[in-house]
């Protein structure tokens, strides 16, 4: 990010020096940045609907972790996951976002994802019955649903609570004790 300078403030530090406190999420500039003032040259209207989904350039620049004020990405654990992961399409920074969290950090998820990923390791399942739940997230159950609907064939419905594949939420843990 060379050029740029961030100042990172406690939120109880700036009332101390009385500073004005502004939150900035990336929709509000988004909005601010379409006015005519901003820009030298005309912008063409611009809907949702007209923005590819899966613009390379973009990808890159998210690849590159130059995300600062991009809502859900700008953080900096968000950052230095994004060289890794390499996001090319909108499900591609789901799942980036849904591994920097405490669950699937705590439960060992995010190194097997990543290695599977980039085709260092074999995607495993531990019974049959989780491919068709966790083959898009290659056998991680990388959130709390992955987690839940991989205890749904053991429980007898989706509506069922399998209570007794354990309480806690480690994935991993909570899926092989639905085994035994």
């Amino acid at each position: 990010m060379h050029g740029r300078t961030i100042l990172q403030w406690d939120k109880d530090d700036i009332d101390i020096v009385r500073f004005v406190k502004v939150d900035v999420l990336a929709l509000g500039m988004l909005t601010a940045s379409a006015r005519p003032s901003i820009w030298s040259a005309p912008i063409p209207p611009l809907t949702l609907t007209a923005i590819p989904p899966d613009d390379p350039a973009v990808f890159d620049m998210i690849g590159r972790s130059d995300t600062l004020g991009v809502f859900q990405i700008e953080s900096r654990a968000q950052m230095s996951m994004l060289p890794r992961l390499k996001p090319r399409s909108y499900y591609d920074l789901v799942v980036e976002i849904s591994l920097v969290r405490p669950g699937p950090i705590q439960g060992g998820m995010v190194h097997p994802y990543l290695k599977r990923r980039m085709g260092e390791e074999i995607v495993v399942y531990a019974h049959p019955k989780l491919k068709p739940i966790l083959e898009r997230t290659l056998g991680v159950p990388i959130s709390r649903s992955r987690s839940w609907r991989s205890r749904w064939p053991w429980a007898g419905s989706p509506r069922a609570r399998p209570t007794s594949c354990g309480g806690r939420w480690a994935p991993f843990a909570s899926a092989a004790s639905c085994l035994r």
